[in-house]
């Protein structure tokens, strides 16, 4: 999601496990293949998946304990999107209980939206894996009369992980970004993605892949529906991937060697974030522009509904 960048502070709290072990799955073991120092392979028993984060977004108090809502600040990437920490809610939508986040027009090219941030946040040690899965539907309101995510124009919704401090030094994963650009003045068509994000100095113009990584969903874009968004970080014998999936099927998958300044064993920890930005304001104004701010059509509302966050662990 970054692009540029405004530091924050990062809040920790511990013990967010203790009140998901009711929610704990257990699935079967299966192998996984690895070669030996002589080149031969080896098959080594995968542990079952543990949950270590749940949210059904049924429960304020859960809700509250495991989320940081976001306020007071405008977007890193547009400073026509001001983000309102009273804007999630949780409510009832096409028969789930869910995490809503709202954009709307406040006044002359000005939006008002939402972002939120887990306190948890985790790394695959060595051996290990961790798969982040939420299922998510992006839809408008015209007066009463549901629209399209599609049928809007200058919408940027998120789900990343990443660790905000010294950013882009640990590392940024973008599961799925999405810009709604229907008529654009350009003939660009709305878009979903995923993308990395690393630099070895802090700071918003630090990012050393530019966009080498982005990895354009198929299909492109998504349909108007709800759909599930995952990624896969994992560490055998220190050699990081990175996989993200749409609806069960790969879209991306990261090694160091996808770009020569790609450094995997240094991203993390990390925590996820959901977020509805709303404009793109590019650090060089003369630079490249995602959208253009003035004709940006939200109708009466743009919405991101979360359904679900899991967060699983597993040994390799």
């Amino acid at each position: 999601m970054k692009q540029q960048f405004k530091k924050l502070a990062i809040v920790a709290i511990g013990g967010l496990i203790i009140p998901f072990t009711a929610c704990k799955k257990t699935e079967p073991i299966s192998n996984v293949q690895t070669e030996d120092f002589q080149g031969k392979i080896k098959t080594q028993a995968v542990g079952a998946w543990e949950t270590v984060l749940w949210d059904g977004f049924d429960n304020q108090n859960i809700f509250n304990s495991q989320f940081e809502k976001t306020g007071n600040r405008n977007d890193y990437n547009s400073n026509i999107c001001y983000y309102d920490s009273s804007v999630p809610t949780l409510a009832s939508k096409d028969g789930r209980q869910v995490l809503v986040l709202t954009a709307t027009k406040v006044g002359t090219n000005s939006y008002k939206s939402g972002h939120v941030k887990t306190y948890y946040s985790f790394k695959p040690g060595n051996n290990e894996e961790y798969r982040v899965m939420s299922n998510i539907k992006l839809i408008a309101i015209d007066g009463s009369t549901y629209k399209g995510f599609g049928q809007t124009y200058g919408a940027w919704p998120a789900f990343w992980t990443v660790q905000e401090e010294a950013w882009p030094t640990k590392g940024e994963i973008d599961i799925m970004e999405g810009y709604s650009r229907n008529g654009d003045w350009q003939g660009r068509s709305t878009k979903f993605a995923s993308n990395l994000f690393y630099g070895t100095q802090a700071g918003g113009d630090k990012n050393l892949l530019g966009n080498t990584c982005e990895r354009p969903y198929d299909p492109n874009p998504v349909s108007e529906n709800w759909h599930k968004y995952e990624e896969y970080w994992k560490n055998i014998n220190g050699v990081i991937t990175v996989t993200t999936r749409l609806d069960d099927i790969d879209q991306g998958t990261y090694y160091n060697s996808s770009n020569p300044n790609l450094q995997l064993q240094n991203f993390g920890p990390h925590n996820i974030i959901f977020n509805l930005n709303v404009g793109h304001t590019p650090a060089d104004p003369n630079g490249y522009h995602i959208f253009n701010n003035s004709q940006i059509n939200l109708f009466s509302q743009t919405m991101m509904w979360i359904d679900d966050v899991l967060v699983q662990k597993r040994t390799l």
